[in-house]
Order: structure tokens, then C-alpha cells, then sequence
């Protein structure tokens, strides 16, 4: 049928448009064309309900270009009247957007004596199909936006907030400071690490989010020094949160140091936030022939069976989704990172939970992430 493969060409135009611009631009001429109609426009709405012209054909725009209708059903009476011609002459569809109307596509022609239905039909199908494209022009564009607007923070902040940690460093290190002052510029210092530490993380999103994963630059490492840092560093923050290490076998393999190290951190960062008070948190670091396994647990609540196929997606830990477990600071990208951090050298992590065994987060890294990711 000729109609459908126009409708097919018309579709994969549509696809390939690179502008909302264009896509109004396509749709209209391509609803002139397939009805014989010498006249075509499309009006979209804007977040205030209100129709303006977008793109037409055979249409003296003159007329609509100031005209900002609300979308109802007198609108085809209102642009008949402005257009000097019978609404008889008008046949128009809704451009239906994500379930909602979001404009109004028309065709003006001859009152046809036959085939109505079939025309109305025909522009409806054509209708979704800009719809179509243009949620997808539009999420794209909003995307892209988004994207952008993270990369674009993350890297301005840097600057000042280096200055700031500079500068609470040198007046710590200063003899002659009150107890109450030093108090204060630790305070400061803190929440400037955290928001150097959220700043990584959305830019590590960012990465992730564009289809290349985090990078990493792999040399030899010994996981037992990163497993040393992350504990003293946990120790000096949270006297109150014993750690019982367990490290045995080659722990020796070629990995990107700073990257593991934020790994850990992540996962030993989570266990404080999310186990029981002064409970203790285990750190098992096993080396086996070709991979070495990271184990750290934490006991308290369980997370939900329902929540543990989530709990590592961005912007939502699934331990979050009972109220009482949102503890602590941050943007839920902790788990998000670190299962990238693992895939990114050709790895893995899972995670088990119950309430008589606690919450484990399990890390396998083969030994050679160049050959494990090239395989």
C-alpha cells in the first residue's frame, strides 16, 4: 500500500532529524504532501498550556505568529477565523507526547466527500510518529544538558574547594589557635573533603553515563597497602567502629591503585553508615591463583530481598528505601561507583544480606585487568 511504506519513509525521516525544528518542519510537509493538502500547521504547547505556530505549509504566518491559544477544543474555530476559511476545512489531530497532549497537528483542505476517515486515519499515524521523535529529540537534549551541566560544575568547584582545604591546613598546622576555633576549621575541612568527594563522584557518573565506563590506569599494586590506608583513615574517623582485618594469600596484581582504593572506601564507608552502632565490620582480602577476593561486612539491619536488585543503581540504594536507613550524607553513588570501579577491571560485586549473617559486599578482581577485560 502506498500510504504505508510513505508512513515507513516518513518515520525514518523522522528518526534521523537532528532538531526539534526539523522534525516540525518534516512532519508538516509530509502531512501537506500525503493528504493533498495545500495548506498544513502544527502548533505546539508550552509548560503553560498555551498553543503557538511551530512550522507550516501554505500558511500566512502573519496571522498565527502572535496567537498563543490555550489547548481546547475551540482552537480549530479560533484559527479557522484567523485564516478566513470553513472549519469544515480543517482536520486535525492531537500530537499526544509521554500521555499527554502536547500540540495539535492540522491539515486545511477541500471538504472531502470520501475517505474521511481513512485521511484522519493517516494524519493520527503520522502525528505519533513526530511524537515519537520528538520525546526522543527532546529526552536527548535533556540529557545531553544534564550531562554537560555535571561535567561543568564538577570541574569549576574544584578550584575553590582546593583553595579552601589549602587554607584549613595551613591554620591546623598553626600554633595559637583556640579550641573552639580549631573545632571550627576542622568543620570546614570536612565538608569541604565531602564536597570534593561528591564532585568525584557525579563526574565518575558523568563518565560512566557516556558509554565509557571509569577509567583506570592499571600498574602493580598490593592490595594489602590500600587495605592499610582505607583502615587508618577509617580508625582516626570512627573510633567508635571497630575493624577485624583478614588478609591472607598474593594480594599482588596489576589494578589502578587509586581507583581500588576508592573502592574499598565506598564499601567501607557504607558498612559505618549502614551497620548497627559500635558494631564491628569485617575485611577479608583473599588471593587466590587468578583473582583476589575483597569481603567487607557489616551487621544490623538486613537490606530488603525486594531492594537488593537495585542497590547498586545511581541515585538509589536500596538501602535507602526504608526512611529510617538514609543515615548519612551523599547522593546514593557510593555502590553505583564501586560496581563500576569492579567492571571497569574486567571484575565483579554482589552482595548477600540476612540478619544472622549481616550484609556482605563481595569484590572479585582477576589478577591482570588487561587481559580480563580484553577476553
Amino acid at each position: 500500500m502506498p500510504q504505508i511504506r510513505k508512513l515507513t519513509e516518513v518515520s525514518r525521516a523522522l528518526t534521523y532529524a537532528a532538531t526539534l525544528d526539523e522534525i516540525f518542519h518534516l512532519t508538516v510537509q509530509h502531512a501537506a504532501d500525503m493528504l493533498g493538502a495545500k495548506k498544513a500547521l502544527l502548533m505546539v504547547a508550552d509548560d503553560a498550556g498555551l498553543l503557538s505556530l511551530r512550522s507550516s505549509v501554505g500558511v500566512d504566518v502573519r496571522r498565527l505568529e502572535d496567537v498563543h491559544e490555550p489547548l481546547s477544543e475551540a482552537v480549530v474555530a479560533r484559527l479557522a477565523d484567523l485564516l478566513d476559511t470553513p472549519t469544515e476545512s480543517f482536520l486535525g489531530v492531537p500530537l499526544v507526547v509521554g500521555g499527554a497532549i502536547r500540540g495539535i497537528l492540522v491539515v486545511i483542505r477541500r471538504p472531502p466527500s470520501t475517505g474521511a476517515e481513512q485521511d484522519e486515519w493517516l494524519l493520527s499515524a503520522l502525528a505519533d510518529q513526530a511524537a515519537s521523535a520528538f520525546e526522543k529529540t527532546r529526552l536527548d537534549e535533556i540529557g545531553e544538558f544534564r550531562e554537560q551541566l555535571i561535567g561543568i560544575i564538577g570541574h569549576d568547584l574544584r578550584n575553590p574547594l582546593s583553595t579552601i582545604l589549602l587554607g584549613t591546613s595551613i591554620l591546623l598546622q598553626k600554633e595559637g589557635l583556640a579550641e573552639r576555633e580549631t573545632e571550627v576549621v576542622r568543620r570546614i575541612a570536612r565538608s569541604a573533603q565531602l564536597a570534593v568527594r561528591l564532585i568525584e563522584q557525579l563526574l565518575d557518573l558523568t563518565r560512566s553515563r557516556l558509554g565509557g565506563g571509569i577509567p583506570i590506569d592499571p600498574r602493580s599494586v598490593d592490595v594489602h597497602d590500600i587495605c592499610r590506608q582505607v583502615i587508618e583513615e577509617t580508625e582516626l574517623a570512627h573510633p567508635d567502629r571497630p575493624l577485624r582485618v583478614d588478609m591472607t594469600g598474593d594480594l599482588v596484581g596489576v589494578w589502578d591503585r587509586d581507583r581500588l582504593y576508592q573502592l574499598l572506601a565506598n564499601l567501607v564507608g557504607n558498612a559505618v553508615q549502614h551497620g548497627a552502632p559500635r558494631s564491628p565490620i569485617q575485611l577479608g582480602v583473599r588471593g587466590g591463583e587468578t583473582e583476589v577476593v575483597i569481603e567487607v561486612t557489616n551487621h544490623g539491619e538486613p537490606i530488603p530481598p525486594a531492594a537488593i536488585p537495585s542497590i547498586f543503581d545511581a541515585f538509589r540504594s536500596g538501602r535507602t528505601i526504608l526512611a529510617s536507613r538514609a543515615k548519612g550524607p551523599g547522593l546514593g553513588l557510593g555502590l553505583f561507583i564501586a560496581q563500576q570501579i569492579a567492571r571497569s577491571h574486567g571484575g565483579a560485586i554482589a552482595v548477600t544480606s540476612s540478619e544472622s549473617d549481616g550484609t556482605t559486599f563481595r569484590v572479585r578482581l582477576p589478577r591482570d585487568v588487561a587481559a580480563a577485560v580484553n577476553v
